[in-house]
């Protein structure tokens, strides 16, 4: 047997409120680059496509900024420390997607986050500019880090920079300065500084594609239009937008140029007309989520972000065609019920997806539609015949049916896990356990004078907790929706325990403790192995096959492992999983006889990823 990565679901960008989030387009191969916490994603602009998707996590600390070289064969992307990593893009086929993109150069370039970046048309050339303390942009070749000039003329944050496609160079930069600032080069070197044209931060800069043009938009809600050659200014159109500009982008003919706004709206402006020719809604009450913070002219749609991160996909005549959504933050937990994939996240989220069974690949595409959400962290989510229960850090336990709360409770402190005991709703606190029926309404609870991590059914009777405080599992009997400890002991565990997953027949019971060892014991206590001790560190989920004869487990060392029971020490593993912490698994099938599957995880690092079991 042997694990074999088939397919990622690509988590949503990164945006921060206030703040512009530039996505790169890469012409050639048709792709879409952006930024999500410590990575950087790729993935194909056509939302149906089956294309892998390529995730980069080598930055040390969260990217900012993300740029495809002009040919697309590589990327530079910049994070909040000032560095720059420049890296092989060209896209991968079958499991080379799970390769770590390789490193072709880095430098320290700033002491500040990087805010933009552009290359040369030659591929050669990086201006890279941002907050810094004792600069704010620099000039390099991308293979050396040589320097090939100056970023010089602002006296505060550069926001965006860009470099004229054709020779000879030119290269323009705006920041929070209000000023635009003019370079020739190379070696790029300061001509001047426009002031006067914006009266607020300028966000974007772009020149046209011809090379004939300049655009710089801002807060101001100014469009300021100046000469590609020589940088000299020729108009402004003022009041463009209800709200500030954060984004703007060239059409191919270099004709029209096409701006992103926080009044949720995009607009198509031709260069000879001070009038929008087409204007592009997300929706018709302009909220924080629908402000357009991101944007990128495709060969078939025009892609804008939204600050709440969904990508919406415009047909040029104005057609709202698409608005693909997704987990921003880490994913802290799965549910698969049938072909519907539950997904929660550390800030809260909630997101349903389609799973596509009719083939190698999972999770082709994130279809999802947004869920009501909790306001934290979600903890767990269950399934109960038709409903969903979900738990969160907002001490809350939510029901739902159709994509909808149909009511929640407000819970006592904050919960642990969920699980179920016949028909109704278990909730483990630390030091107590609830017990509701369907409509959420509380049967009865049990307080104990120990902490506890997990719990789990054992049988329609009784419950399983974890003790951290004497590293035992305690039993306790469900009669009559009434909770008492019962006398049966456990043998006692080398750590705390965290996890308890008890087989689908009710035979084994699996614990790992907090060293990510399991003690495997039978359902009337004694140990079948300890065998199970290949994790380094602590496990996060675990789920049985439906044979009750193999574990899947991950954690915290990022690690994928499958145990058996008949062969304890034997272990299918693969390591470097995900890029972060291991934290939720659902199995799509195993069939027990030929020792097959397909299985997903969700990690720390945003994505979601399919995986096969082969013989």
């Amino acid at each position: 047997m042997s694990i074999k990565p088939i397919a990622i679901a690509a988590p949503q960008p990164t945006t921060q409120r206030g703040q512009a989030s530039h996505l790169s387009y890469d012409p050639v191969n048709n792709r879409l680059a952006y930024v999500n916490g410590k990575s950087v994603i790729i993935k194909p602009v056509d939302f149906n496509s089956n294309s892998p998707v390529i995730v980069f996590s080598k930055h040390i600390h969260p990217t900012t900024a993300v740029k495809f070289s002009p040919s697309g064969f590589y990327i530079a992307s910049g994070d909040e420390s000032g560095q720059i990593k420049i890296w092989d893009a060209s896209p991968k086929k079958g499991e080379e997607i799970f390769e770590t993109p390789v490193i072709k150069s880095e430098f320290q370039i700033m002491s500040g986050p990087i805010k933009s970046i552009a290359w040369d048309a030659d591929n050669s050339r990086i201006i890279a500019v941002g907050q810094g303390k004792e600069k704010f942009g620099h000039a390099f070749s991308w293979d050396s880090g040589n320097s090939i000039g100056d970023i010089q003329g602002h006296s505060s944050t550069i926001n965006a920079v860009d470099i004229k496609p054709q020779r000879p160079y030119r290269a323009a930069t705006v920041g929070d300065d209000f000023a635009m600032v003019f370079f020739q080069g190379p070696p790029f070197k300061f001509e001047k500084s426009l002031r006067g044209n914006h009266s607020n931060v300028v966000r974007d800069v772009k020149f046209s594609p011809n090379g004939d043009y300049i655009v710089s938009v801002g807060s101001d809600r100014a469009i300021c239009l100046y000469q590609g050659k020589s940088g000299e200014f020729i108009k402004k159109m003022e009041k463009t937008h209800e709200g500030g500009i954060f984004a703007v982008a060239w059409t191919p003919d270099s004709n029209y140029f096409i701006t992103a706004s926080a009044d949720g709206t995009l607009k198509k402006w031709s260069i000879d007309n001070e009038s929008a020719e087409t204007t592009y809604r997300i929706s018709d009450k302009p909220s924080i989520d629908s402000q357009q913070v991101g944007l990128a002219k495709t060969k078939d749609y025009i892609i804008s972000l939204s600050s709440n991160g969904d990508l919406n996909y415009f047909k040029d005549d104005g057609v709202l065609v698409q608005v693909v959504k997704g987990n921003q933050a880490p994913i802290t937990k799965l549910l698969l019920v049938d072909n519907e994939l539950y997904s929660g996240s550390s800030d809260g989220k909630l997101f349903k997806y389609e799973v596509d069974k009719t083939g190698t690949k999972s999770l082709p595409k994130l279809q999802g539609t947004k869920e009501e959400e909790h306001s934290n962290y979600v903890v767990d989510i269950l399934s109960d015949k038709s409903a969903i229960y979900t738990i969160g850090w907002d001490d809350e336990l939510k029901r739902w049916k159709d994509g909808k709360v149909i009511n929640s409770v407000k819970l006592p402190s904050q919960p642990k896990q969920l699980t179920k005991i016949n028909s109704s709703i278990v909730v483990l606190f630390e030091s107590e356990i609830q017990l509701y029926d369907e409509t959420l309404a509380l049967l009865s609870e049990c307080n104990f004078n120990f902490n506890s991590t997990s719990v789990a059914a054992l049988s329609t009777s009784k419950l399983l907790v974890t003790n951290v405080s004497t590293n035992t599992i305690v039993e306790f009997d469900i009669s009559n929706n009434k909770i008492s400890q019962s006398s049966n002991e456990f043998p006692k565990l080398r750590s705390p325990p965290t996890l308890i997953k008890v087989s689908p027949n009710g035979e084994y019971i699996a614990v790992a403790d907090s060293t990510g060892k399991y003690t495997l014991y039978k359902s009337d206590g004694s140990v079948v192995t300890t065998r199970w001790a290949f994790h380094t560190a602590k496990v996060y989920d675990a789920q049985w096959t439906k044979d009750s004869k193999y574990l899947l487990s991950g954690g915290l060392d990022t690690g994928l492992y499958v145990y058996s029971v008949e062969k304890p020490s034997k272990v299918l593993k693969f390591p470097l999983a995900h890029s972060a912490a291991v934290t939720s698994l659902a199995w799509i099938d195993f069939d027990g006889e030929n020792k097959i599957g397909e299985f997903i995880s969700s990690g720390l690092d945003g994505t979601i990823r399919t995986w096969k079991i082969t013989n």
